[in-house]
Order: structure tokens, then C-alpha cells, then sequence
């Protein structure tokens, strides 16, 4: 049974992944071009420095190298997506195959993905202070694992406070903990200028030109539309693989109950 709801779970990765590639090619292109054409400006036309070889041509780069890379986090995450549901179907309230998906799609995405984002977003190419990639890599990863860790907790608390206070109270109770918790910990965990008004500060001290400074509709744009990819991507292993994993799980079950319904024919 696992490993049939594995492949489904890739096979919906799979379709993320495309449609993932197909989202981020149309809305994320444009901003990582226009990152890079600006960093361009300032290297080669404000301070006339030799370009760099350039090991991968950037039209390689916005079709085969992102959709191989849309296409393998797709699989992966839906292979992962799979194995969790596999292991919390029917241990999470009376809720079917589909529902039990939408859930975890749900408090994936926010766990794995919204709450790092908020605190960490992310940065198109050749934009941010170079020296503290290490720094947000590792603060990003952090976050990412109380996140998650976080909402395990606030699922088993649920679980507990039902039969006490009912499951809606016990739902609002529990999201109530999660996010106190993710509240402390934004607190606690320091927040990072990694892009200062002049966006490349190791280039651009000695720049005065107003048009030097990075466009943050450019750098907004980038940050929707990465956040949009991991929309894509777990809103569509939730849906798909919810209504595979029904096949696999609830149509033999309302099949044998058809049968024993059936009236018997009469001779």
C-alpha cells in the first residue's frame, strides 16, 4: 500500500513540477533578468570591469536547467508528500483520503514554506550582501525546522484537546500555540538587511547615480513569484495526489459495501 501511494505521490510531484516550471518561467524569468542586466550595468558600464566567462548560457538556464530543477523538487516533494500521508491517514480525525491531503498541503505550506519565507524571503541572482548568505542560509534551515517541529506539536495538541473542548475549539486553540510560538521565535531569531538601498554594497559605495540603486518592484515581483512556485507546487501534489490516493484507499471499500447492498436477483 505504501508503495503504491509512493509512486502516486510522485506522479502528482511530477505534475507540479511541470506546472511549477510553467509558472516560474512566465513570472519569475522577467525579475532574475532584470537582476542580472543590473548587475551588469554596474560592473561592466559604471566601473568598466571584464565580464565574467559565462560556464552556462542564461537561455539554458531559464528553460532546461529550471524545469529539470521544478521537475526533481516536484518528485521529491510529492515522494515526501506520499510517505507523510501514508503515515497520519486516519490518525487525524475522521477526515477521507482527499480531505487528509488538503490538510497537509495546507500546514505544509504554511510550515514549510510561508513562515521561513516571512522572515527569511528570498533574493534574485547577483542581488544582497554577498556576506551573509551563510548567515540567512543557515537562519532559514533553523526556522524552517522549529517550523515544522512547531506545527507536529500544535497537530498532536489538537488531538488531545478534542475530546475536551470539541474539534473547532481544539483547532482554534492549537493555531493559536503555533503561532505564539512562531511569534517567539521571529523574536528571538535576528533579522538580516541583506539588501541595502544600493543592493550590491561591495560594488555600488562609490556610486552616487540614483539609477545604481536596485528597482524594489523588481525585487518584489521576484519574491511573489518564488513564493508562488511553492504555492503551485503543494497545491497541486494536495489535490491530485488526494484524488489518486482515493482510488487506492476508498473504492474497494464502497465497492464491497455496493455488493453486500445488491438486492439478490429472484429465480
Amino acid at each position: 500500500m505504501v508503495r503504491g501511494l509512493l509512486i502516486r505521490g510522485m506522479l502528482a510531484g511530477l505534475l507540479a513540477g511541470v506546472l511549477a516550471f510553467v509558472f516560474a518561467h512566465q513570472f519569475g524569468e522577467a525579475p532574475v533578468d532584470t537582476a542580472i542586466a543590473f548587475e551588469s550595468y554596474v560592473e561592466y558600464d559604471l566601473h568598466h570591469q571584464a565580464p565574467e566567462e559565462e560556464l552556462v548560457s542564461r537561455s539554458l538556464q531559464s528553460t532546461a536547467g529550471l524545469g529539470t530543477g521544478t521537475l526533481l523538487y516536484g518528485v521529491a516533494m510529492g515522494g515526501i508528500f506520499a510517505l507523510v500521508f501514508a503515515a497520519t491517514y486516519g490518525r487525524v480525525g475522521a477526515l477521507r483520503a482527499r480531505g487528509t491531503a488538503a490538510v497537509l498541503g495546507l500546514l505544509g505550506f504554511t510550515a514549510v514554506c510561508l513562515v521561513p519565507f516571512l522572515k527569511y524571503p528570498a533574493n534574485p541572482p547577483s542581488i544582497g550582501e554577498p556576506d551573509t548568505i551563510q548567515v540567512r542560509t543557515a537562519l532559514y534551515v533553523a526556522l524552517l525546522v522549529v517550523s515544522v517541529a512547531a506545527m507536529i506539536a500544535a497537530v498532536v495538541l489538537q488531538r488531545r484537546l478534542v475530546p475536551r473542548f470539541g474539534g473547532w475549539n481544539a483547532t482554534l486553540l492549537a493555531a493559536g500555540a503555533y503561532i505564539v510560538a512562531i511569534g517567539v521565535c521571529y523574536a528571538l531569531f535576528p533579522g538580516i538587511n541583506e539588501v541595502p538601498q544600493s543592493a550590491l554594497p561591495g560594488v555600488l559605495d562609490a556610486v552616487t547615480d540614483s539609477d545604481a540603486t536596485f528597482p524594489p518592484t523588481v525585487l518584489w515581483s521576484f519574491r511573489v513569484a518564488s513564493l508562488g512556485v511553492q504555492l503551485v507546487v503543494w497545491t497541486t501534489i494536495a489535490l491530485v495526489f488526494g484524488a489518486l490516493a482515493e482510488r487506492v484507499l476508498e473504492r474497494p471499500v464502497m465497492s464491497a459495501r455496493a455488493v453486500r447492498v445488491a438486492p439478490v436477483p429472484s429465480p
